[in-house]
């Protein structure tokens, strides 16, 4: 399939994966459509695209916007949603589980009108409660329900994909990435505010000794290279069918593990040394999928964690710097 001239909306797409479809999607030819009402995603994201795409910035927890943006679209990639670490999944679980169940009914009621295909962003989220690993897509036929608002706000999107194919045949793809990473994301000012990676850069260059890590820091994870994921993404939308993908690489990594990369990458060169912090009370152990299913259709990622990582370090020192010199 070719995406030149195709009609494309990103919802969320000043965000930071979804800026990285929006790149790629530009770089395909497609006509895109940028909705996001600027929340959590910036405006910077979009510079070098700004001349080529449409941009809106709109609340699509509204009825209105949400019809209004989708109008004319061939595809659609649902990116936008209340988002962040762990510690702002248990202090909004209500706002989260209602904002994003609002803004997925409000697209799919929408494309009742249109002829367009629906990529539904889910989550690693919705596997919570696992009990196969690696995990393939068809267990979340079987596993329990997430227990937190945003994993639950996920599981719940996808079913919303799936029922409104089944009754009004409106085509989707479901895609969920794995721990994603890489330029672009900026670590938060509180304990488990951002992901884990910026959250551990920002200690290990800020000087924090020991360092500290929520839990007991044998929590496995599936780190995704933030391109990787985005290529994987419209992939998926390429070439799945009614169908849901797990994007990922399969590689499962401690935080001990991860964080003792990244001691190194920093260039700290005293011992490294843990403070195991007590953790969220729904912080999963262990996160990692099955991503045969994508690879038999011809993707895979190609970022190694140790590229994907330096690549990261080096833009976060930047903009940590930059920050730094910002007038008060």
């Amino acid at each position: 399939m070719k995406w030149s001239n195709k009609n494309v909306l990103v919802t969320g797409g000043a965000g930071f994966i979804g800026s990285r479809v929006v790149d790629l999607l530009v770089k395909k030819g497609a006509n895109v459509r940028v909705v996001d009402d600027l929340s959590k995603g910036e405006a910077t994201n979009l510079r070098e695209n700004i001349k080529k795409i449409e941009f809106i910035q709109a609340d699509l927890t509204k009825k209105k916007a949400a019809k209004n943006s989708l109008k004319d679209m061939d595809f659609c990639f649902n990116f936008a949603a209340r988002i962040g670490g762990i510690g702002y999944f248990h202090k909004h679980p209500a706002t989260i589980l209602r904002d994003n169940t609002l803004i997925s009914l409000n697209l799919w009621e929408a494309a009742r009108d249109t002829n367009t295909k629906m990529i539904c962003v889910s989550s690693s989220m919705v596997f919570e409660r696992a009990k196969m690993f690696p995990t393939p897509e068809e267990a979340v036929k079987f596993s329990p329900p997430p227990l937190t608002g945003y994993g639950f706000s996920k599981l719940v999107a996808e079913y919303i994909a799936k029922t409104y194919y089944e009754e009004f045949n409106i085509p989707y793809v479901i895609v969920r990435p794995f721990n994603v990473y890489g330029p672009g994301e900026m670590p938060g000012n509180y304990i488990g505010y951002s992901h884990v990676i910026p959250d551990l850069v920002k200690k290990i260059i800020s000087g924090q000794y020991p360092l500290e890590i929520l839990g007991n820091g044998k929590q496995t994870r599936s780190y995704t290279y933030v391109d990787d994921a985005a290529a994987g993404i419209i992939f998926a939308a390429e070439y799945g069918e009614n169908d849901d993908f797990n994007i990922g690489t399969g590689i499962e990594t401690s935080v001990v593990e991860l964080a003792n990369i990244l001691w190194k990458i920093c260039g700290r060169k005293e011992p490294i040394k843990f403070k195991f912090l007590q953790p969220f009370k729904y912080d999963v152990q262990r996160r990692v999928p099955d991503v045969s299913k994508i690879k038999k259709l011809g993707w895979k990622p190609n970022v190694p964690l140790e590229k994907g990582l330096k690549i990261t370090v080096e833009w976060l020192k930047k903009r940590m710097k930059e920050q730094e010199r910002k007038p008060l």
